[in-house]
């Protein structure tokens, strides 16, 4: 058995979240000096601004000929609530993306749970299509020793360990993970990223 990984879920997730809002709308560097960041929900972002795009255009149809006057300031205020929420989903995934720096990957398994593995423990890295359900760090069914890290369902990159690692959750349960799966919003560059820092940290 390889090394023993917490699963870091981190703290006070509303002032965070306020924080990572703040520094959205402000437009403040997510990237770290030195670091390279790899984006992973672009397309979830895209589809959550979709539906709530075409929620509130039939909600504001409904308006016109459906909703009685003295209800419209309630239905006007859960309308403005489905945009900041929109609002806040995209400042909480654009703020939190995968981060590589010169000794370790670290991986946004979900909104604000981090798995930080050292680039001398992956044998290798290479482009693979999965998905399974469910979100953050979980056991891909049928498949011992495949761990998927996403916020949402699928992955684009495959990260195979030199020897099985250990992942303690937050909730205090365990797994064993061979393999780590992650998604990225351009696969093909995060797959050269990671494969040049395996390969360096391996030679050095």
């Amino acid at each position: 058995m390889g090394a023993a990984i917490e699963v870091d879920r981190q703290g006070d997730w509303v002032g965070r979240t306020v924080k990572d809002l703040i520094a959205w709308l402000a437009w403040r560097p997510v990237a770290r000096p030195g670091d390279v960041m790899i984006g992973h929900s672009s397309a979830l972002r895209t589809t959550v601004f979709l539906l709530v795009g075409a929620e509130v255009l039939v909600e504001g149809m409904m308006d016109m000929s459906v909703i009685p006057p003295a209800l419209r300031p309630f239905h006007y205020l859960w309308m403005a609530l489905m945009i900041d929420l929109s609002t806040l989903f995209a400042a909480l995934t654009k703020r939190n993306p995968h981060r590589l720096t010169s000794g370790a990957l670290h991986i946004r398994a979900g909104l604000y749970d981090e798995i930080a593995v050292p680039l001398n423990t992956i044998r290798a890295v290479r482009r693979e299509m999965l998905s399974a359900k469910g979100r953050g760090v979980r056991q891909v069914p049928d498949r011992d020793g495949d761990v998927m890290c996403t916020v949402a369902g699928s992955a684009e990159i495959a990260v195979d360990l030199i020897e099985p690692m250990d992942l303690r959750l937050a909730n205090g349960s365990r797994l064993t993970a061979r393999r780590l799966y992650l998604a990225a919003d351009a696969p093909g560059i995060a797959h050269r990223e990671l494969a040049h820092a395996v390969r360096r940290a391996s030679s050095g």
